[in-house]
């Protein structure tokens, strides 16, 4: 994108600020300065205005798009890093031993985990998510137990009480989940309470956690921050997780799976 020679009039600059980011992603504050040909600090002034109106978001000096207020479709979301979450669903399914129980929450990953479970032998699986039961609906050897409630027809799910009630009154030998996104130190965030609660009791359920976290979601934002990875026995990434985060997972003696 050419540089604009001369300052323009402050909202039409603030208008390309936010087509800018939103097309080039997180942009320094000091490249703003000099596309624009303006100081560093009319832009900081600039992206202050702008996050408090909600159009960009600013992180460590950079900025960059505001934050969705709700994830994006589940058909998009699918083919988003597919195989990086298909590796990630594989080597979770080694992680999981036949006989057991297990608890599976919501999103595209869990359902490809779901895909490679489906040959293990014995398994009764609990979940809040609907894809989980259609690809295991056929498996001869999984018996399947479906949080009742209100189903979120956009992504086939059911959160918020009812499922937090629904593996509040069981127990599982393992739980596997993902999340809306995480920073780049490990806090867990996701897009709204309701997704949140039906997490939180998914890992109160069970024995032993599993986080699965794509690379596409660290540093992705999302509105509600609750946890860290650092909660769960296990992690898998497939990529290699930040200084900040290592030194998180080695503190609380996780397990730190990195697929490649």
């Amino acid at each position: 994108m050419s540089e604009i020679p001369d300052p323009v009039p402050l909202d039409r600059r603030r208008d390309r600020i936010v087509t800018l980011v939103k097309s080039c992603g997180f942009m320094a504050v000091e490249e703003l300065a000099r596309r624009f040909n303006v100081s560093v600090q009319t832009i900081r002034t600039d992206l202050r205005d702008l996050q408090e109106q909600g159009r960009v978001f600013r992180r460590h000096g950079l900025a960059g798009p505001a934050p969705d207020p709700d994830n994006s479709a589940y058909e998009k979301r699918e083919v988003w890093n597919r195989s990086g979450k298909m590796a990630i669903a594989a080597r979770v399914a080694e992680l999981i031993p036949e006989g057991c129980t297990i608890a599976i929450g919501t999103g595209t990953t869990a359902e490809l985990a779901a895909q490679h479970l489906s040959s293990h032998r014995n398994l009764t699986v609990l979940t809040n998510n609907l894809h989980v039961v259609l690809t295991l609906q056929n498996a001869p050897n999984v018996t399947l137990r479906l949080a009742g409630g209100t189903v979120r027809t956009r992504d086939l799910d059911i959160i918020g009480a009812d499922s937090a009630d629904f593996f509040g009154g069981l127990r599982a030998d393992y739980g596997i989940v993902s999340v809306g996104g995480m920073t780049d130190d490990g806090d867990l965030l996701d897009f709204n309470m309701d997704e949140v609660r039906a997490r939180r009791a998914l890992v109160s359920c069970c024995d032993h956690a599993i986080l699965m976290i794509d690379e596409k979601k660290v540093g992705r934002k999302a509105l509600c921050r609750d946890g860290h990875a650092s909660d769960f026995q296990t992690v898998l990434l497939n990529t290699a997780p930040g200084d900040a985060l290592q030194r998180a997972l080695v503190k609380a003696r996780s397990q730190i799976v990195v697929v490649t």
